[in-house]
């Protein structure tokens, strides 16, 4: 059995990107991966203009009363031009004037006989913008596997690009398995519990193609059939991880021939994690306790997301100081859950917790995941915390 981060590392190999693309317009394009390398349709600006309201004018005419030839407005697509002592007054994003170099903001200006006075001096060029100043056709825009968002979507709008090719949607399929489960909305007594990791698992994991199949009898014929019947990228499911007598899950995988990718890692509470595969078929065994389930999830199913889409972004890890003293068991990776104080990291409850809470991930903001070869953490210490 392998620490996580050996555990990880194995993934890259074994995971293979999907191949599969489509056509999407750019309204839903939020949390897509490009499948292709953009460029630059157009000079941004297309034409030099004004950042702002003001009067253009030669910075050489600078000591002079200027005339003002009239007004410039944003969409005015004639060709105008100044001569000495000459300036327009003119409209942010309206098309500068030949011969003019700098904008006198509208703000500073100064009016004596129908001519501008300029007594506050701007700086040369002020508030004028180039053509091209900031992108030039041809010029490269968004590498293939960007994880598009709202900024990319405003760069690609300005470039009159509408339709873009993604990575299809990762199809996942979720269920979750145990004779004890209900659904949240199931009438439940005390022998009984709720279901708590389907619906935090599906919503974690929103930005692919989510389909849930239900809660499955811990059955071994059920469990086969319900397993022989799904087509999935990545088929996920809680419970039925571990070595009891009823966790049927890894003989139905063995049977269906898939071939472990992982069987366990040597991390808390992640341990009983499992990975199988079959073709392009992937299958994530997840712990049954909400905790170790939803952190687990965290880790390995966002993993296998990324490197099936190809994405280039990676995991934000943020820098911060060990905010106390913490002995943790060495040979192992251990999830630390907590939140940060000013720059300081403070692990919930002095890092004890049991695998079947809830509470600790809803008072935690941040997950510290140790070295195996760690087992002190001291106060001011340098950490890397990755945000929940």
């Amino acid at each position: 059995m392998k620490n996580l981060f050996e555990t990880l590392k194995d993934l890259e190999n074994e995971i293979t990107p999907l191949d599969e693309f489509e056509i999407i317009n750019l309204e839903n394009a939020k949390d897509r991966i490009l499948a292709e390398d953009l460029y630059a349709q157009k000079n941004l600006p297309s034409f030099d203009n004004a950042a702002l309201d003001g009067y253009a004018f030669n910075y050489a005419d600078l000591k002079e009363s200027l005339n003002i030839k009239g007004v410039i407005f944003a969409g005015d697509n004639k060709t105008y031009e100044i001569g000495k002592n000459e300036c327009y007054k003119i409209m942010t994003g309206a098309k500068m004037p030949k011969n003019a170099d700098t904008i006198l903001m509208i703000e500073d200006e100064f009016l004596e006989n129908n001519k501008l006075i300029i007594k506050k001096i701007p700086k040369q060029f002020n508030a004028r913008r180039l053509k091209g100043e900031e992108l030039k056709q041809g010029e490269f825009l968004l590498k293939k596997g960007t994880k598009l968002n709202s900024k990319h979507i405003a760069l690609l709008a300005s470039q009159g690009i509408y339709k873009i090719q993604v990575i299809r949607k990762i199809r996942i399929g979720i269920f979750s398995s145990g004779n004890e489960l209900k659904e949240p909305w199931q009438t439940c007594n005390e022998e009984n519990i709720y279901n708590a990791n389907a619906l935090p698992l599906m919503t974690m994991l929103d930005s692919c193609e989510i389909n849930y199949l239900g809660i499955i009898k811990d059955d071994f014929n059920i469990i086969k059939s319900a397993l022989s019947k799904t087509n999935f990228d990545l088929l996920i499911t809680s419970g039925g991880a571990s070595v009891g007598e009823a966790d049927f899950l890894e003989k139905a995988f063995d049977e269906l021939g898939y071939k472990a990718i992982f069987k366990g890692v040597k991390a808390r509470p992640a341990r009983p994690s499992k990975l199988y595969k079959k073709d392009k078929n992937l299958a994530l065994i997840l712990p049954g306790n909400p905790m170790a389930a939803y952190l687990s999830c965290f880790i390995f199913g966002k993993k296998i997301i990324h490197l099936l889409s190809n994405a280039l972004e990676k995991p934000l890890k943020i820098s911060a100081k060990m905010g106390t003293d913490l002995k943790i068991k060495k040979g192992r990776n251990n999830f630390i859950l907590g939140d940060l104080e000013n720059e300081f990291f403070i692990p919930f409850n002095e890092n004890k917790f049991g695998s079947g809470m809830i509470l600790p991930l809803i008072k935690s903001e941040f997950l510290l995941i140790s070295d195996e070869n760690v087992e002190n953490y001291t106060k001011g210490e340098q950490i890397w915390l990755l945000k929940l």
